[in-house]
């Protein structure tokens, strides 16, 4: 079973794009991991900042922040080629619209349920304004249960738990809801 998180913060503004940029492609990450379908992975903040510019839209939510926590089963184990290779097709989903970059995160196999629960992560961190046209991402349910059914086609795992919730401090803490679906 997959977990799809879905981690909102609108508080701190550009300061939390700059923040959430900075881990997913910073320091937390091994620097062969990072990847982007649109951007300089090295000047992603001035990058989204130009297009948040450009069409006046600096406040208010600045970035789609997810993670994608994939399922030792999908990754064929310990498949770190697999796990790129759905990562990128999670991130084509939004790129022809919405500036993206995304990193893989690698954790020790845990038992859960008698069995490998996970290897792989991603970290995926999206400019909330379009490039194309300036458009915010509502990121309303529907449009996260339209591409939730995207990434169990890309995956080819059926069963997800969807979390929401912010990110305090460190991980995902303040998660409010959880359904299995």
């Amino acid at each position: 079973m997959g977990i799809f998180k879905v981690i909102r913060n609108t508080s701190d503004e550009l300061h939390y794009l700059y923040n959430v940029l900075n881990y997913t492609m910073g320091i937390h990450t091994d620097y062969d991991k990072r990847y982007s379908p649109n951007v300089d992975i090295y000047n992603a903040y001035e990058q989204f900042l130009l297009v948040k510019k450009y069409f006046g839209k600096t406040s208010g939510n600045p970035a789609f922040h997810f993670i994608v926590v994939y399922d030792a089963r999908s990754t064929w184990g310990d498949n770190y080629e697999r796990a790129e290779s759905m990562s990128r097709s999670i991130a084509s989903y939004f790129s022809d619209k919405y500036q993206i970059v995304y990193a893989i995160h690698r954790k020790l196999c845990s038992k859960r349920y008698g069995g490998c629960s996970s290897v792989y992560h991603a970290h995926f961190v999206m400019n909330s304004v379009s490039y194309m046209d300036g458009t915010m991402f509502s990121g309303n349910r529907s449009e996260l249960y339209a591409f939730l059914d995207y990434i169990k086609r890309v995956t080819g795992d059926r069963s997800w738990i969807t979390q929401y919730g912010s990110e305090k401090g460190n991980g995902c803490q303040g998660v409010s809801d959880v359904r299995a679906v």
